[in-house]
């Protein structure tokens, strides 16, 4: 990383970003209901290697689950990237979290937000967000920090990022984060978890990679904290490959937690398709639970991909059981409430 800053650079450094075009200090856009906001629109050959943004939405509850990312590559119709903006930054269950990691960090309790993922692109990149909020955004903000080439290598992989939820997940079936077809690198996993009504541990679940359509996964880990690089179950920690940034316990409806483990030493290269599951159990008692699931897979893959399953809308993104109830039409209608109780 720092040797490259003793080389002659091949690039001209670019920005996109929302300052104000008019030379004041108005530097931000709101985000109508249902608007899609373009927050950059670039002609290549070119690689983003950071974006930063923060938001102010306080009319919107959840707004990190409400506010979708979809970024598309060289004119592509299905985007490579589709994710709620808060589980992108490793911040599950429409909460906010601090997040200290080498490729994403969240500073000042998840509100100023930062990706170093590079994104190389060879004719165009197009990044979007959409508010799928009932409400505005009053304020969002950005900078796109990218760099312009004559030319790039013709062999490039592309980035990716998929947003999966099951509510909740299936009695004997493990829960799946991706599958994908192509040529790539897997590097990286957000889980979510929200218990619901059972109590207990569910953290003995098993991660399992299959490879290239294998039926015994090449990588079958020993238990999700495990994965996660810790022991003897979760803990809110930061490091620069893996951290739980929420974790309220397992004994509760609605305890909450959330994982994030990137593989940035540890690639995991495809050539054919891959498979990214993981158990949801307690196996030393035999226990299988049946939670609330959510995840966000990170790779790297030549185009075309296969287009991804549709996003669910942004109600069936809801937590079950949120911190901070808002008795909105969803939560009236859900609970069978009526107006004003």
């Amino acid at each position: 990383m720092f040797t490259e800053l003793t080389k002659k650079s091949s690039f001209k450094a670019m920005r996109e970003s929302s300052y104000d075009i008019f030379g004041g200090n108005l530097d931000l856009r709101s985000i109508k209901p249902g608007e899609t906001l373009v927050m950059a629109d670039l002609e290549g050959p070119g690689k983003i290697v950071h974006w930063w943004c923060t938001i102010a939405a306080e009319d919107i509850h959840m707004y990190n689950r409400m506010l979708v990312l979809r970024f598309y590559w060289d004119d592509e119709k299905n985007p490579s990237v589709e994710t709620p903006i808060g589980d992108f930054f490793c911040s599950g269950h429409g909460m906010e979290s601090e997040v200290i990691s080498l490729p994403i960090t969240s500073l000042n309790r998840g509100k100023g937000r930062n990706c170093w993922f590079e994104m190389p692109f060879k004719k165009r990149a197009l990044l979007t967000i959409t508010n799928e909020a009932e409400e505005p955004v009053r304020s969002f903000y950005w900078n796109i920090d990218w760099q312009k080439f004559d030319s790039i290598n013709n062999d490039i992989l592309y980035f990716h990022a998929q947003y999966k939820q099951e509510y909740p997940t299936k009695e004997g079936k493990d829960y799946r984060i991706l599958e994908a077809f192509g040529a790539g690198n897997y590097v990286g996993t957000v889980l979510n978890v929200e218990k619901d009504i059972k109590p207990g541990w569910f953290g003995e679940g098993d991660e399992k990679i299959y490879i290239d359509g294998e039926n015994y996964p090449s990588i079958w880990g020993t238990g999700t904290e495990d994965y996660f690089l810790t022991a003897w179950s979760p803990h809110v920690y930061q490091s620069p490959f893996s951290g739980f940034s929420i974790w309220q316990g397992c004994n509760h409806a609605g305890d909450k937690t959330t994982g994030y483990r990137f593989h940035i030493l540890d690639p995991i290269p495809f050539t054919k398709s891959i498979v990214v599951d993981i158990e949801h159990a307690w196996t030393v008692e035999n226990k299988e639970f049946c939670d609330f699931y959510s995840s966000v897979a990170f790779w790297y893959q030549s185009e075309p991909h296969v287009p991804f399953d549709n996003i669910p809308d942004a109600n069936q993104r809801r937590a079950q059981r949120p911190e901070e109830i808002k008795y909105d039409k969803h939560y009236q209608d859900k609970w069978g409430m009526k107006t004003g109780e």
